[in-house]
């Protein structure tokens, strides 16, 4: 497997534009897996708006499928403020648009309001708890870069009841070193609805929003993180999660929220 600092320190980078290649192992069924996608995005985003303003929020859709091949993300400054910048990233696939995303990066500020979220503590350390396997021809190949290990909650297919979970997630060859990898990994687990079904179906998310909101220390980029995922609300074949990212030392590093479409098989 090609890990993702190697595949970062590959990019060509012409103007506003990054091309990286995207090799077999980070495919999500027939297209690039999604957090790839938006990291690419991100990288590209970096060449016009610089490395100063930190990056607040994604807004990413999935028009698209990115097969494998030279995958090139095209940026555009929108508008850049005194504090606040928003930009556009597009992939284009034969052409057309595959992928978009609009990032904003936003300066820091001092305020009166200040909030600390407040983690639930769970018994069982990710160290204490198996891998969850990867099953060729069930999972995703890209599911090959992490580890992902359940807390709580039900692993795909378990024709559950209840969706919730707590999973912890990390790069298998990388720490968490940019925010292009911290993007890379927000969308690593399954989606929610999967847990609820009892048999395998393809699930495909349509868009994803990512806040981050807080910087991470050095030992934490190099730990476990723990995603606690609730299957909001599910109808007509689409399903809406959101997702707490927190560092292992229970830092809320970013939420996560995306709509996915659900295609069962007629009974």
């Amino acid at each position: 497997m090609t890990s993702f600092t190697n595949q970062l320190q590959s990019a060509q980078i012409e103007g506003s534009s990054v091309a990286l290649e995207l090799p077999s192992g980070w495919l999500q069924g027939r297209t690039a897996y999604g957090g790839w996608q938006a990291a690419l995005a991100v990288r590209a985003m970096r060449t016009v708006v610089g490395d100063d303003l930190p990056l607040r929020s994604l807004q990413a859709n999935f028009v698209a499928p990115i097969p494998p091949g030279t995958i090139i993300a095209q940026a555009e400054l929108l508008r850049s403020g005194k504090s606040v910048a928003q930009v556009e990233a597009r992939i284009f696939v034969g052409g057309k648009v595959a992928f978009t995303c609009l990032g904003i990066f936003g300066a820091s500020r001092q305020s009166s309001i200040t909030k600390q979220a407040q983690t639930l503590a769970i018994g069982t350390k990710p160290d204490e708890l198996p891998d969850s396997p990867y099953i060729e021809g069930v999972k995703p190949v890209f599911t090959r870069n992490f580890h992902q290990r359940w807390a709580t909650g039900f692993p795909p297919y378990s024709g559950a009841t209840n969706a919730d979970a707590q999973i912890y997630v990390r790069l298998r060859d990388d720490a968490v070193k940019t925010e292009a990898h911290l993007v890379c990994l927000a969308d690593a687990i399954p989606p929610s609805a999967i847990s609820m079904l009892t048999s395998p179906a393809m699930l495909s998310s349509i868009n994803w929003t990512l806040e981050l909101t807080s910087t991470l220390d050095d030992e934490e980029r190099d730990g476990w993180f723990r995603f606690d995922t609730t299957l909001t609300a599910a109808s007509d074949g689409y399903a809406w999660q959101s997702t707490e990212i927190w560092s292992e030392k229970g830092k809320l590093v970013a939420l996560s929220r995306q709509c996915v479409a659900v295609f069962e098989k007629a009974l």
